[in-house]
């Protein structure tokens, strides 16, 4: 059987049928919190993560992080980033100075950094918001049709 027809057939159960899937599938009862429709995506996804393989190391890891920065940010409100490859430019003090985003880390001027703040921080000695530092958070860029992700 198919990976769609095995999706397929789980949407049509009933949910006792689905709890009884749930059981089989995770080898625990189903949360009493989640309803029928998280528990039919819950198990398709595991489906999915058998038949096609689960998620890389990296992108648990992204996901990780991601969670931290969102426990950090509980409203929402989160740091505003960019797209690897995006190049970003600061003038400060009359020299330019530019920062390439790479995949969870930053390229200035030949090193390597974590965070854009770490970057600002080394360029103004004093303790600044990257994202700020570097414009991520200017209204202009709207107005110039530009979008923090790229």
């Amino acid at each position: 059987m198919g990976l769609d027809d095995k999706i397929g057939r789980l949407v049509a159960m009933t949910s006792v049928q689905k709890k009884a899937e749930w059981r089989r599938v995770f080898g625990s009862p189903a949360p009493p919190a989640f309803g029928i429709a998280l528990m039919t995506r819950a198990i398709a996804a595991r489906y999915q993560e058998k038949a096609l393989g689960g998620l890389t190391k990296a992108e648990l890891r992204m996901l990780e992080v991601q969670s931290r920065k969102d426990q950090r940010h509980p409203r929402g409100v989160r740091a505003a980033s960019a797209k690897p490859g995006t190049w970003l430019s600061r003038t400060w003090h009359g020299e330019v100075h530019e920062v390439v985003v790479l995949e969870g880390a930053f390229e200035y001027r030949g090193d390597r950094y974590r965070s854009l703040t770490s970057i600002a921080k080394h360029i103004t000695g004093a303790a600044w918001s990257g994202p700020r530092f570097f414009g991520l958070h200017s209204p202009r860029l709207g107005a110039l049709g530009v979008t923090r992700h790229g």
